[in-house]
């Protein structure tokens, strides 16, 4: 097979699953609205800390603030970020993998499995999947530079691993942060092993002026009161209890992996078969598992996010399996391949059964006790709401989004009441819901203040003192508060008494949530008590 056919194919396999899910209607995520919020503040000119207050780095809306300016801030403009972004992921894996010697075969069945268990369950944009795309593309540099570092511009490759792998900690600090360790170790060891300690003062000069650019500008502007690492008023959230108990627990493949790579290691260290490039990448692949497995306790959200762990891992044992002439045909790859597709077959499983149930499979009686009938669900303990009464907004920011029916009405009713209210002067509204679109769609402003309103993560006691005096005050017009009993101040439960205290509920309805139900209330200032919705769902 030709050399371009070859990389066509490839490319194909991380083409199809990146652009696959755009075929599909999406549903509403969780977390969703902040990605949309950030990169739309980012589109309109915005400054991160001055504009807006986040506990992380601004990187992980880069790219889709982009792609607002491309093609317009909706929703499904993140899906098609994150689709570029994936195309991104796959091809610096598999420029990794070129790096370290994998072959065709290698090659294609690493990038399968890579693209089964890491891309195709990504479709929308989260910042905890965003770090490790920007850490792969510096590791692509990284392994780059250390397979061509005798060619006389090489240096440039090892100044782009080291401004990836910042732009990776200024996404998200513990991902980036134990990325950027593991490029650090590998960089440290080529340089002992070179003899030559230019390697890592460039990776550490570069890494230096790089995270100065982040952090000098922002300073007036709060940084170090807004940017979390571990300082009052966040807390360090890392703690060695969950670390032991959850990877005892839990973290089975990480543990067979990491005990196979490291016996496949000593065997290799006893026979004196091992070469510089292969204990690189060796000790990238064991510092992947001990970061997915620190990841997974760090940020557990969504919780398979530590996935990306699975491709490395297998690209090593099928590295080691190349050696061999029974590996080397195409009868034993076709067998692998089938294998391999059916061992990660739940991904793309999801989509192959939503067309399925609407032509071959009839949906089970409900008087029918079976595995989907079994347990009632009452509202009470229905954490994961039920898709099927799920339908599309004709709201252009939230096309082809679907969501409760519930919501897709509120929303409407929503839009007329901020226009109700849009006298001689521009209502003042505080969005604390994930509803963020709607500054597009009722047209109004959006407050200087936390990007989201988690207490004690998004925001604090100084920002929650601001909006109690505010709403004590009646400074907004009109209030969307979502309420999430189930979630520990997911939005701040005594913003909700303060409202109810001082705002008059006109509206609730469902809040667009896949698991762990709320509802969405809106509010009006008393000296607006006169507006109504139609058709308002009011309740107590």
């Amino acid at each position: 097979m030709k050399k371009w056919a070859i990389v066509g194919l490839e490319l194909l396999l991380i083409f199809g699953c990146a652009l696959f899910p755009l075929f599909f209607e999406l549903s509403y995520q969780i977390n969703l609205y902040m990605l949309w919020e950030g990169a739309y503040r980012l589109s309109l000119g915005e400054l991160p800390y001055k504009d807006f207050g986040i506990p992380m780095g601004v990187c992980s809306w880069l790219i889709p603030a982009l792609f607002f300016k491309l093609f317009g801030p909706s929703l499904f403009t993140l899906a098609k970020a994150q689709a570029f972004m994936n195309i991104v992921s796959g091809v610096a894996f598999r420029w990794i993998l070129v790096n370290n010697g994998a072959g065709f075969y290698t090659r294609v069945l690493s990038i399968v499995i890579f693209s089964l268990t890491f891309i195709l369950g990504l479709y929308w944009p989260q910042y905890n999947h965003t770090v490790i795309i920007f850490q792969l593309v510096a590791l692509g540099f990284l392994f780059h530079f250390f397979k061509q570092a005798q060619q006389r511009f090489s240096w440039l490759y090892l100044i782009a691993s080291a401004i990836f792998f910042t732009v990776a900690f200024f996404t998200k600090q513990d991902g980036g942060g134990l990325g950027l360790l593991i490029g650090l170790i590998l960089v440290v060891i080529y340089s002992f092993q070179s003899r030559a300690l230019k390697p890592a003062l460039i990776f550490s000069a570069t890494v230096t002026a790089s995270f100065l650019i982040f952090i000098l500008p922002f300073l007036p502007y709060d940084f170090g009161y807004w940017f979390n690492y571990g300082q009052a008023p966040h807390y360090a959230r890392v703690s060695l209890q969950d670390l032991i108990r959850i990877n005892m627990e839990e973290s089975r493949w990480e543990k067979f992996y990491f005990i196979s790579i490291v016996g496949l290691l000593y065997v290799q260290w006893r026979n004196k078969t091992i070469t510089r490039a292969g204990l690189l990448f060796t000790l990238l692949i064991l510092g992947i598992l001990v970061q997915a497995m620190i990841y997974q306790v760090t940020s557990y959200v969504p919780k398979d996010n530590n996935f990306f762990f699975h491709a490395f891992a297998c690209a090593f044992i099928l590295l080691q399996l190349q050696n061999f002439n029974w590996y080397n045909s195409r009868l034993t790859f076709s067998i692998l391949f089938v294998l391999v597709s059916l061992w990660w077959s739940e991904k793309y499983w999801k989509y192959a059964d939503k067309v399925l149930a609407k032509t071959l499979f009839r949906p089970t009686d409900k008087d029918v006790v079976s595995i989907n009938t079994y347990i009632l669900q009452p509202a009470e303990c229905n954490f994961y709401a039920d898709l099927s009464n799920w339908q599309k907004s004709s709201l252009p920011a939230f096309k082809n989004i679907r969501m409760p029916a519930s919501t897709v009405s509120g929303m409407e009713r929503t839009i007329q009441l901020i226009q109700q209210a849009r006298t001689s002067k521009e209502p003042v509204v505080l969005n604390m819901s994930e509803l963020t679109p709607l500054a597009i769609e009722a047209n109004f402003k959006l407050a200087k203040g936390p990007l989201w309103f988690h207490l004690g993560v998004g925001m604090f006691e100084r920002e929650l003192n601001q909006f109690l005096i505010q709403i004590e005050a009646q400074h907004y017009d009109v209030v969307l508060f979502e309420h999430l009993p189930l979630l520990n101040n997911f939005y701040p439960f005594s913003v909700r008494a303060k409202l109810k205290d001082h705002y008059t509920l006109v509206d609730s309805f469902e809040a667009p949530r896949i698991v762990y139900p709320g509802t969405i209330e809106v509010y009006v200032s008393k000296r607006l008590v006169s507006l109504q919705p139609a058709e308002a769902q009011t309740r107590p």
